[in-house]
């Protein structure tokens, strides 16, 4: 009987406290609740959340990164399109400049002088002159905008082969483009005649070296030191073929084929004019234009320099030929590979602004592409606004109840031996 009763007394006290401990639990949760919504709003940390309809400005941007930097909660959501641009000035003396933007629809660009062009959706490349303050890249909701960059040639045009139609229409079409030429053209074995200064090529004198053909073997040599030291050679024509360049070409000329005849009444005029097709080309060539199958232009970078081979023969023709339309693209088709050959330009800085909801500020370059800078800065879009204040601790329903059946099991054992 005695050790009934016992386990009877043991039973109730461990109920009693059980119970007592589960009412102290819920009283502390409550009291901590209680004391999380009387705590000042100082005291959190805040929860900042942006629903754009357009790129924040940056101001408010970097403001708002240097709170996210300090341990705040800042996110952002809304439909910020991905619009993109990039100023580039060609290697030419128009000083024209390559716009390359990127987006998700339809783009308008514009300078402070008005429209420039447009293109469709997913972007394009335009290349423009006359550039008047930033260009600005605009899908209808988000801007991006860039300063175009102020370029210059590094040196003249050197023109070396024979006397006859090709240097000659050669020379032409590079100074009408705007470069400054010299030329050193063989007459006979014993004649030549020159343009200009036309001494040896020499870094800071010529930027490019066009050879037509291949009656420069003796200047191989120098050709290949003007090269590796950071100037430009296009080999065109039977100079494309020669074994002389060999160890400079990004490929092999091979046999020669004929253009198709009436070529120049089509709509490529290129397939009126022989070529010599390029073959075994380098693994660290780059193919630039190809005609059908075969590979009619490609570079190389040489150490400090490039080298253009064109398989193209009797360009002259383009411009006696090709009608209307002639002079022009032959010009401009002379202009891209001699651009594609001359060294880098020395630019000035760029500055770039983007804007959206109505505001315009100038940024730095990387901004240019709006909603990668936000991304950089804040983090990715998320889907939902983050809750602003805490949830309050609460009781779970299940700690009161078993408080509760421990009380009333406690109560009954009491009764069951007789005790108050």
């Amino acid at each position: 009987m005695r050790s009934r009763a016992n386990r009877r007394l043991w039973w109730e006290r461990a109920a009693r406290g059980s119970a007592l401990a589960l009412v102290g639990l819920a009283l502390l949760r409550i009291v901590l609740a209680q004391g999380e919504r009387s705590t000042p709003a100082s005291h959190r940390a805040p929860v900042v959340h942006l629903t754009l309809a357009g790129i924040v400005g940056p101001r408010a941007r970097d403001s708002l990164a240097a709170h996210a930097r300090a341990g705040d909660a800042v996110t952002w959501s809304g439909d910020l399109a991905a619009v993109a641009t990039a100023l580039e000035p060609t290697r030419d003396p128009a000083a024209r400049t390559r716009i390359t933007a990127v987006s998700d629809g339809a783009l308008v660009l514009v300078d402070s002088l008005g429209d420039i062009d447009s293109l469709p959706r997913g972007g394009g490349v335009v290349i423009a002159s006359g550039l008047r303050g930033a260009v600005r890249v605009s899908d209808g909701r988000t801007v991006a905008s860039a300063a175009p960059s102020m370029g210059t040639t590094s040196g003249r045009v050197l023109v070396l082969g024979h006397v006859g139609w090709e240097s000659k229409f050669t020379i032409a079409a590079l100074e009408e483009a705007g470069w400054s030429v010299d030329a050193q053209l063989q007459l006979s074995n014993t004649m030549r005649l020159t343009q200009g200064s036309a001494g040896a090529p020499a870094i800071g004198v010529y930027a490019v070296v066009v050879a037509l053909d291949t009656v420069l073997g003796a200047e191989a040599a120098v050709l290949s030191r003007f090269v590796r030291a950071g100037g430009g050679l296009v080999l065109s024509g039977e100079a494309a073929a020669a074994a002389t360049f060999s160890a400079m070409t990004p490929a092999r000329g091979g046999a020669r084929v004929e253009g198709s005849r009436g070529g120049f009444d089509g709509s490529d005029p290129l397939l009126a004019l022989p070529i010599r097709s390029l073959t075994a080309v380098r693994a660290d060539a780059v193919v630039l234009e190809r005609r059908g199958g075969a590979i009619a232009v490609v570079a190389r970078r040489v150490e400090a320099g490039r080298v253009v081979q064109s398989a193209y023969e009797e360009s002259w023709r383009w411009r006696m030929q090709g009608g209307a339309s002639g002079l022009r693209e032959h010009r401009e088709w002379w202009t891209r590979l001699v651009a594609a050959a001359a060294p880098s330009v020395r630019a000035s800085g760029t500055a770039a602004s983007a804007s959206g909801g109505g505001e315009t500020s100038v940024l730095n370059d990387a901004e240019a592409a709006p909603r990668a800078t936000l991304v950089h800065r804040l983090g990715p879009a998320v889907l939902h606004a983050p809750n602003r204040s805490p949830e309050p601790r609460q009781l779970h329903p299940w700690l009161g109840a078993v408080a509760i059946a421990l009380l009333l099991a406690e109560w009954a054992s009491r009764r069951a031996r007789g005790a108050a």
